[in-house]
Protein backbone atom coordinates (compact mmCIF):
# COMPACT_ATOMS: atom_id res chain seq x y z
CA UNK A 1 0.00 0.00 0.00
CA UNK A 2 1.10 3.66 -1.22
CA UNK A 3 1.51 5.61 2.01
CA UNK A 4 2.58 9.49 2.75
CA UNK A 5 3.58 10.69 6.49
CA UNK A 6 1.84 13.98 7.09
CA UNK A 7 5.23 16.26 7.98
CA UNK A 8 5.77 17.88 10.99
CA UNK A 9 7.91 21.12 11.08
CA UNK A 10 10.07 21.24 14.03
CA UNK A 11 12.60 23.50 15.40
CA UNK A 12 16.15 22.78 16.00
CA UNK A 13 16.80 24.79 19.05
CA UNK A 14 14.62 26.39 21.30
CA UNK A 15 12.80 29.70 20.52
CA UNK A 16 11.75 32.30 22.87
CA UNK A 17 13.11 34.70 25.77
CA UNK A 18 16.74 33.44 26.94
CA UNK A 19 16.91 30.96 23.81
CA UNK A 20 19.25 29.88 21.39
CA UNK A 21 16.42 31.52 18.60
CA UNK A 22 18.40 29.80 15.46
CA UNK A 23 17.04 32.46 12.97
CA UNK A 24 14.98 29.72 10.70
CA UNK A 25 13.71 28.40 13.78
CA UNK A 26 12.44 31.82 14.25
CA UNK A 27 11.36 32.41 11.19
CA UNK A 28 9.02 29.09 11.10
CA UNK A 29 7.30 29.97 14.61
CA UNK A 30 6.50 33.77 13.63
CA UNK A 31 4.85 32.30 10.01
CA UNK A 32 3.12 29.67 12.02
CA UNK A 33 1.89 32.39 14.39
CA UNK A 34 1.14 34.77 12.08
CA UNK A 35 -0.76 32.68 9.92
CA UNK A 36 -2.72 30.84 12.27
CA UNK A 37 -3.79 34.64 14.06
CA UNK A 38 -5.00 36.06 10.50
CA UNK A 39 -7.76 33.14 9.97
CA UNK A 40 -10.89 34.23 10.03
CA UNK A 41 -11.84 31.82 12.52
CA UNK A 42 -8.61 33.37 15.24
CA UNK A 43 -8.33 36.78 13.90
CA UNK A 44 -10.48 37.90 16.46
CA UNK A 45 -8.49 36.60 19.13
CA UNK A 46 -4.93 38.29 17.49
CA UNK A 47 -2.43 39.23 20.05
CA UNK A 48 -1.74 43.25 19.81
CA UNK A 49 1.24 43.87 17.08
CA UNK A 50 2.52 43.35 14.00
CA UNK A 51 4.37 39.82 13.66
CA UNK A 52 7.29 40.07 10.84
CA UNK A 53 8.88 37.13 9.54
CA UNK A 54 12.24 38.02 9.86
CA UNK A 55 13.77 35.48 12.25
CA UNK A 56 14.22 38.00 15.29
CA UNK A 57 13.14 36.99 18.69
CA UNK A 58 11.72 40.15 20.00
CA UNK A 59 8.99 41.06 22.35
CA UNK A 60 6.24 40.47 19.73
CA UNK A 61 7.31 37.17 18.98
CA UNK A 62 7.72 36.19 23.01
CA UNK A 63 4.43 37.86 23.80
CA UNK A 64 2.54 36.01 20.95
CA UNK A 65 4.18 32.62 22.12
CA UNK A 66 2.73 33.16 24.84
CA UNK A 67 -0.48 34.25 23.99
CA UNK A 68 -0.75 31.30 21.67
CA UNK A 69 -0.19 28.83 24.73
CA UNK A 70 -2.43 30.20 26.73
CA UNK A 71 -5.20 29.96 24.20
CA UNK A 72 -4.13 26.24 23.72
CA UNK A 73 -4.52 26.15 27.39
CA UNK A 74 -8.06 27.40 27.16
CA UNK A 75 -9.25 25.22 24.82
CA UNK A 76 -8.48 22.23 27.54
CA UNK A 77 -5.08 20.83 25.77
CA UNK A 78 -1.87 20.41 27.34
CA UNK A 79 0.37 22.64 27.02
CA UNK A 80 3.70 24.07 29.23
CA UNK A 81 2.79 28.21 28.88
CA UNK A 82 6.73 29.19 29.44
CA UNK A 83 6.77 31.33 26.06
CA UNK A 84 8.83 29.05 24.67
CA UNK A 85 8.61 27.01 21.69
CA UNK A 86 11.21 23.98 22.37
CA UNK A 87 12.18 21.22 19.93
CA UNK A 88 9.73 18.08 20.05
CA UNK A 89 11.79 14.92 20.83
CA UNK A 90 10.62 10.92 19.92
CA UNK A 91 8.69 9.29 17.70
CA UNK A 92 5.51 10.75 18.32
CA UNK A 93 6.85 13.89 18.86
CA UNK A 94 3.55 14.40 20.98
CA UNK A 95 4.62 14.88 25.10
CA UNK A 96 7.18 16.53 26.47
CA UNK A 97 9.25 14.02 28.38
CA UNK A 98 9.62 16.51 31.59
CA UNK A 99 6.36 18.62 31.87
CA UNK A 100 4.48 15.75 30.38
CA UNK A 101 2.56 18.40 28.21
CA UNK A 102 2.05 19.14 24.61
CA UNK A 103 5.24 20.68 22.65
CA UNK A 104 4.22 24.08 21.82
CA UNK A 105 5.71 23.32 17.99
CA UNK A 106 3.23 20.13 17.94
CA UNK A 107 0.10 22.88 18.77
CA UNK A 108 1.55 25.52 15.67
CA UNK A 109 1.62 22.52 13.31
CA UNK A 110 -1.55 21.04 14.41
CA UNK A 111 -3.67 24.31 14.40
CA UNK A 112 -1.44 25.61 11.17
CA UNK A 113 -2.71 22.50 9.78
CA UNK A 114 -6.52 22.52 10.45
CA UNK A 115 -6.88 25.93 9.04
CA UNK A 116 -4.84 25.69 6.22
CA UNK A 117 -4.58 21.69 5.41
CA UNK A 118 -3.87 22.46 1.56
CA UNK A 119 -0.70 24.21 2.37
CA UNK A 120 0.26 22.69 5.03
CA UNK A 121 2.64 20.04 3.81
CA UNK A 122 4.77 22.10 1.36
CA UNK A 123 5.44 24.96 3.11
CA UNK A 124 8.57 25.52 1.27
CA UNK A 125 6.30 25.99 -1.64
CA UNK A 126 4.05 29.04 0.08
CA UNK A 127 4.65 32.65 -1.22
CA UNK A 128 5.02 34.10 2.11
CA UNK A 129 7.58 31.90 3.31
CA UNK A 130 10.65 33.57 3.66
CA UNK A 131 13.27 32.15 1.05
CA UNK A 132 15.89 31.07 3.65
CA UNK A 133 13.35 29.24 5.58
CA UNK A 134 11.66 27.70 2.58
CA UNK A 135 15.73 26.32 1.76
CA UNK A 136 15.79 24.83 4.66
CA UNK A 137 12.52 23.03 4.30
CA UNK A 138 13.02 22.03 0.94
CA UNK A 139 15.95 20.39 2.13
CA UNK A 140 14.05 18.51 4.31
CA UNK A 141 14.98 20.01 7.89
CA UNK A 142 11.70 19.06 9.16
CA UNK A 143 11.04 16.46 11.86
Amino acid sequence: MATKEIPFYNVDFAVGPNAINKRTDVMLVQFFLREIYNHPSLIATKPPGTMVVDGLCGPITSQWILHFQQDVKKHGKSVLIDGRVDHARGEQCTLSSISRTGYTIGHLNATYRKRYLAQHDYLERHPKIPGELAQDLAKGNIA
